[in-house]
């Protein structure tokens, strides 16, 4: 008898609408997927009067990283001043001069101020392996540097960060608007 009436008052026609579990439901599911989809990750672009960086059109984000800032002045990784940059004289354009390393504070292409910091930032990220390879070192550098050093001294920095075991570079721009 008590299952007449259970079908006697569904019957009646009354609209129950959504239930609040259901709503519930999706909330939760378009939640989760805004909160995946939204990115909050920066970097600190270090501001300075002789860094310019070069402008482009990427739109990749950038990743948490070692930062080496090469400007017309100095050397830095992670914020922290490494080497003073010293001007020359340009022999292929007279009375211009070149922004470079100091030749004391290279061996060949490798700058060894740098690679010894280096080293011991690649040690540091390697000390700190969970095991997981999403968070293992990876080497990764994020290079900023100014749109008017010589392609020279950009190299000698790439060369030095691969010798230290940081192979994925990540150039930092200025993102063009339009």
């Amino acid at each position: 008898m008590a299952s007449k009436l259970k079908k006697h008052s569904r019957g009646r026609g009354e609209d129950e609408g959504l239930s609040i579990n259901s709503m519930m439901d999706i909330m939760v599911i378009i939640l989760v997927f805004l909160l995946k989809s939204y990115s909050t990750e920066s970097i600190t672009v270090a501001a300075s009067a002789d860094l310019t960086l070069p402008v482009s059109s990427a739109t990749k984000s950038p990743e948490t990283a070692v930062s080496v800032v090469v400007s017309q002045s100095q050397l830095s990784v992670d914020g922290e001043f490494i080497l003073a940059m010293e001007k020359v004289a340009d022999e292929a354009n007279p009375g211009q001069t070149l922004t470079q390393f100091p030749e004391e504070e290279k061996k060949g292409q490798l700058i060894t101020v740098l690679h010894d910091v280096l080293l011991e930032k690649a040690k540091q990220a390697m000390g700190e392996l969970t095991g997981s390879d999403e968070l293992g070192f990876k080497g990764r550098l994020l290079l900023q540097c100014d749109k008017g050093l010589p392609f020279e001294v950009v190299r000698q920095v790439m060369y030095t960060a691969g010798q230290a075991q940081f192979g994925e570079f990540r150039f930092v721009v200025y993102q063009q608007e339009g």
